[in-house]
């Protein structure tokens, strides 16, 4: 009984993962310290960045054994505070402390959507950005 709830946790959770692609998610945001990623980049809290969670970046569609390889590094996310958004690479993932619909965003990002002293924000609306795609007439 108790392998057969966790399997269907863990299908449910990668389902969630899976719909998260396009379907915007609501969770909180916290801002971290960036350095060296799961993507491979070394980043700074001047730059405009993202982490999700260990689970959702793991589970993200066509995602390697090589974390450096993982599709997620090429999309952005924009988060939503109240009226205000802002865009931030996806460069790391979280390990504990927050569900997999949280969201980490450097300083300067997050001062784009609330007050640092804040700490963690809830209710706020994210979503990966689709890849831009190139249209070539013929």
């Amino acid at each position: 009984m108790f392998c057969a709830a966790l399997v269907l946790a863990a299908s449910l959770a990668v389902v969630s993962v899976h719909a998260a692609e396009t379907d915007p998610q609501t969770g909180d945001v916290f801002f971290f310290a960036p350095g060296l990623g799961a993507c491979g980049y070394t980043n700074t809290s001047d730059q405009a960045v993202a982490s999700v969670s260990q689970n959702f970046f793991n589970n993200y569609p066509n995602a390697t054994a090589n974390p450096n390889d993982n599709p997620i590094c090429a999309h952005n996310l924009t988060v939503t505070v109240g009226n205000t958004s802002v865009s931030a690479q996806i460069v790391d993932y979280f390990l504990s402390g927050f569900s997999d619909t949280s969201i980490g965003l450097s300083q300067s990002a997050f001062q784009t959507v609330a007050n640092t002293s804040n700490g963690v924000v809830s209710n706020v609306t994210w979503v990966v950005d689709p890849l831009p795609t190139n249209s070539s007439s013929s």
